[in-house]
């Protein structure tokens, strides 16, 4: 099964998502999610299941839009005119 994709809407998952991407339980280990921080694939994971299942329009309000745009331009480079 491929990784949950999130789009601009929200969209319900289906199981098989949820069994797949979601942990069977949380714990915090110094700070972190389900393990230590240089092992960040278990957060990324669920990570990309909540977005799916929020959506990037409710998600990019968590966040000033100056912090998004500083993101962006970390992940992706500057935009060009």
């Amino acid at each position: 099964m491929s990784t949950p994709i999130p789009d601009l809407e929200a969209r319900p998952i289906t199981m098989q998502e949820y069994h797949e991407y979601a942990p069977e339980k949380f714990e915090l280990l110094g700070g972190y999610l389900f393990l230590p921080g240089e092992y960040p694939e278990p957060r990324v994971k669920l990570l990309r299941l909540l977005l799916a299942n929020v959506g990037l329009l409710e998600a990019v309000r968590l966040a000033p839009e100056q912090q998004w745009r500083t993101a962006l331009e970390r992940v992706y480079g500057r935009a060009r005119s």
